[in-house]
């Protein structure tokens, strides 16, 4: 349920997604009363589950016709503008790659048998220690011109020791103690490298029995160009345990990359710089993932564009205690309406 203090909106979606939502439905209503008409088809596409399967985007992406004939798409549920503690603007980051999501189940199984009876092995023992090989191990680091241009840019902008470590990383990738600086940050340790991480776990069947399995969930967010199979393999080498076995869920989308256009970008650098005049506007990877990896595979050019301005350090999307800045979200009214009428060229 939502509920708010003076600063900021709480409830599950404020940020991820229902911001995009409501600034994109709020703009198609208020075109439409003033009287806009623009000269090209403006579609407006939502779906309800982005985070369980991404069926209906699927479904729009590839089994559509009509809209496979889309020019190119923009997506609310990425980008936006970065800004430093004392809330002054860094950056705005257009969204123009995304990792790949793919999630494995891993189980250690065992005969179990009565809890008043130990064995040498169990299952969650087995599950436990493959935990831990895979918390201790750190993908390789991994770089683009995109994401090299991201830290420059940024770390300028920024400053301090969490700048230069950006710089440094800029300039040579290969610094090893650039590289851990920035894997210290959850907001940008996805942008250097491949990252898996146990975030469910079910084990036993009751308190006086011994466990005959015990499963952990590990997601995964793989970094563009990395085959899923790579990373299966390296996990099944690190966890180095033949008993425990590796289960894929659903059917992961690697997605290219979606070079920016020029009007695109003169679209929105107008939108921010009415908030933020002279802004640096870069293009970014996405460490999550987004509806758009399919429009991209489909051969729809994608980029995340939405209005939020927020400290990533704020960013708690997914969380209980999920929450927007006021201040973003009204501040970001404006934005969409003035994309649309730049790249449509309406009338009124």
């Amino acid at each position: 349920e939502l509920t708010r203090d003076d600063d900021y909106f709480y409830a599950r979606g404020t940020v991820d997604n229902k911001f995009g939502v409501s600034q994109l439905t709020s703009t198609f209503i208020r075109l439409k009363k003033e009287g806009f008409v623009p000269n090209r088809d403006l579609i407006i596409a939502l779906s309800g589950d982005e985070e369980s399967g991404m069926t209906t985007t699927r479904m729009l992406a590839y089994e559509r016709p009509d809209l496979a004939e889309a020019e190119y798409a923009l997506n609310s549920d990425a980008g936006g503008g970065d800004l430093d503690a004392s809330g002054k603007a860094i950056t705005y980051n257009i969204q123009a790659a995304e990792k790949t999501y793919v999630t494995w189940e891993i189980t250690a199984r065992n005969a179990g048998g009565h809890s008043s009876r130990p064995r040498e092995d169990n299952a969650i023992y087995d599950l436990a220690d493959a935990i831990g090989k895979i918390q201790a191990f750190k993908f390789p680091v991994r770089y683009s011109d995109m994401t090299r241009n991201y830290f420059r840019e940024t770390g300028t902008q920024l400053g301090g020791e969490l700048g230069e470590a950006m710089l440094t990383f800029a300039d040579n990738p290969g610094d090893e103690a650039a590289a851990a600086r920035l894997a210290r940050e959850s907001s940008y340790i996805g942008t250097t490298r491949t990252t898996c991480v146990v975030t469910m776990l079910k084990a036993g069947h009751a308190e006086k029995a011994l466990p005959q399995s015990a499963t952990a969930t590990v997601n995964c967010r793989v970094f563009p160009g990395v085959p899923v199979s790579d990373i299966e393999k390296t996990l099944r080498e690190v966890v180095a345990n033949e008993g425990v076995d590796f289960k894929m869920l659903g059917d992961p989308t690697e997605s290219p990359i979606s070079e920016l256009r020029d009007d695109v970008t003169a679209a929105v650098s107008r939108a921010v710089h009415a908030r933020h005049p002279g802004l640096t506007l870069i293009p970014s990877m996405e460490s999550g993932g987004t509806d758009g990896m399919h429009f991209r595979k489909a051969g729809i050019p994608t980029w995340g564009v939405s209005g939020i301005f927020m400290n990533p350090d704020e960013m708690f999307a997914h969380g209980l205690n999920e929450r927007v800045p006021k201040a973003a979200f009204y501040g970001a009214l404006d934005h969409w309406s003035i994309i649309i009428r730049e790249l449509t060229g309406g009338t009124r």
